[in-house]
């Protein structure tokens, strides 16, 4: 008897598992479809943005073999202006399937399913099926993952790896095989590295987490390993820009500029970069790491002369990384207000309350996915605030909220205490 209530136990299991299967299946083709409907019915928008534009002018730079080289805001050309991993990316995909802007929204929107499957993976990781299923079905249709999915911007492929290295990283929390999900959790934040420089914060402020976290040696044991792997692997990119800018520049020559903008005197929190063409008087002449030194002591100059005023541009800067509605007037048609907020609602609310859950329970991996919405919140206190850099970290507070949903269905039950997973 006990033997055919263990195979109906099994049996129930495998079921369970395959409806499971099932949905995240049509999840996922569900996304590729939107994404690839909407994208080729606004294809004329793929390059719609000036950084669309920047990077379709590196990604020709590198098909036809000059290197990554691009023209900036004051008209200088410009040599380690950009992280050559989006370009690259571009470059690929123009080069085997055309120069059509639908290449990328094609490419993009498998990325899309991608994402959905990599949510639901992170999600039941860390609380089970249901709340796996609940972040892959936010993870589809949220409108900013569809939208950002239909433009030539990093975020999409950023949505991507920042799964990838924050699922590796919760796997990477047990004692079964730690070592190789640390290496494949550096990995993907070396790719991140590699798309933006913005993500080499995420080792960072993980850093500072394994050295406050109980059983530091064994955070420590880990954090080394993915920081390794990411210091190793932009070695090259390091290499490569001593000999285009006589510098081992380990991220961009823009980071001063970038940081200008959200600091100036015409700071708003908004990106503006006609500044730059404002200052060429003064920036003429100089070499791309000394204009990028310049606007470093000039950014440094504006928050030293009005401290007050950073602070609450700093405020704003955040309240436009997490706002309900787009910031853009062109953005406030009311579909985009009513699309956004209702979105929004699930994100911010159910998060709160599956962090709420899981802070009791699964302490280690509610850090990671913290992490990087912590990263992305100070990055834009510091440089400028906009909806769209918030979209690759959105899946963590998907995440969360199928955490709460999970725990409101099933109870304590539907997560699982550390002890029970190694985290």
């Amino acid at each position: 008897m006990a033997e055919k209530a263990d195979q109906r136990e099994r049996d129930a299991a495998g079921a369970s598992c395959r409806r499971a299967a099932a949905a995240v299946a049509l999840l996922a083709l569900a996304a590729a479809g939107v994404r690839l409907g909407i994208g080729l019915w606004r294809v004329d928008q793929v390059y719609r943005f000036p950084d669309s534009q920047g990077y379709r002018a590196l990604s020709e730079s590198l098909r036809e073999g000059r290197g990554l080289v691009m023209t900036d805001f004051a008209g200088r050309e410009v040599r380690a202006g950009r992280m050559p991993g989006y370009p690259a990316i571009l470059a690929a995909v123009h080069g085997t399937l055309g120069s059509s802007p639908a290449a990328v929204v094609a490419v993009q929107s498998v990325l899309g399913a991608v994402a959905v499957w990599l949510a639901w993976a992170l999600g039941r990781e860390v609380a089970g099926a249901a709340a796996g299923l609940t972040a892959a079905a936010l993870a589809a249709l949220s409108p900013w993952q569809v939208y950002f999915a239909t433009v030539a911007l990093t975020e999409c492929v950023s949505t991507v790896l920042l799964l990838a290295a924050v699922l590796c990283g919760v796997r990477a929390l047990g004692e079964r095989r730690w070592a190789a999900w640390s290496v494949a959790a550096g990995l993907s934040v070396a790719g991140l590295a590699y798309i933006h420089p913005q993500w080499l914060a995420l080792p960072a402020l993980a850093g500072v987490a394994a050295l406050a976290a109980p059983g530091r040696g064994r955070w420590l044991a880990r954090w080394g390993i993915v920081a390794g792997v990411c210091v190793a692997a932009l070695v090259p990119w390091a290499a490569r820009n001593v000999r285009a800018v006589g510098r081992p520049v380990v991220t961009t020559t823009r980071v001063g500029a970038t940081w200008y903008d959200g600091v100036g005197p015409g700071a708003t929190g908004a990106s503006d970069m006609r500044f730059e063409q404002h200052l060429r008087d003064r920036t003429d002449g100089l070499n791309e790491t000394e204009y990028d030194a310049f606007y470093r002591r000039a950014a440094w100059a504006a928050v030293r002369e009005d401290p007050g005023r950073v602070v609450s541009l700093a405020w704003v800067k955040v309240r436009r990384l997490w706002s309900p509605t787009p910031n853009l007037d062109e953005g406030q048609r009311a579909l985009y207000r009513w699309a956004g907020a209702a979105a929004y609602v699930p994100m911010a609310g159910g998060g709160l309350l599956g962090l709420l859950v899981l802070v009791r329970r699964r302490a280690g991996a509610l850090v990671l996915l913290l992490i990087p919405v912590a990263s992305v919140t100070l990055a834009s206190a510091a440089m400028v605030g906009s909806i769209r850099y918030r979209v690759p970290v959105e899946p963590m507070l998907f995440v969360l909220a199928g955490v709460a949903l999970a725990w409101v269905l099933r109870g304590s039950e539907s997560v699982s205490r550390p002890e029970e997973q190694g985290a």
